[in-house]
């Protein structure tokens, strides 16, 4: 198992995009049926619940307009920093 996690991109979001890549196999990527495109996964984010796809360039975008003639790579964050926010949230909330 191999888990990647990434920064949110929103402004003000502390959230993580965070997904399992060991099932990846990019000499067979599945079309994605609603963006009709390559990918391999449509993550959220943790907080703000903003939707990403994981494309085949190993790279997570956000979707920001239908034809991907504009989009963003976001940042490559540690798992642990996913977990450390995790946790911080639970504190938060008691």
């Amino acid at each position: 198992m191999s888990i990647e996690a990434h920064k949110c991109n929103q402004p003000g979001c502390k959230g993580f995009v965070v997904f399992e890549n060991a099932d990846f196999d990019l000499r067979d990527v599945p079309m994605d049926e609603k963006y009709r495109c390559y990918a391999f996964d449509r993550p959220y984010c943790s907080e703000c619940g903003k939707e990403f796809l994981v494309v085949p360039h190993y790279i997570v975008i956000e979707v920001a307009d239908k034809d991907f003639g504009d989009w963003e790579q976001i940042e490559s964050a540690c798992y642990t920093k996913y977990e450390r926010r995790q946790r911080e949230l639970k504190m938060n909330t008691r």
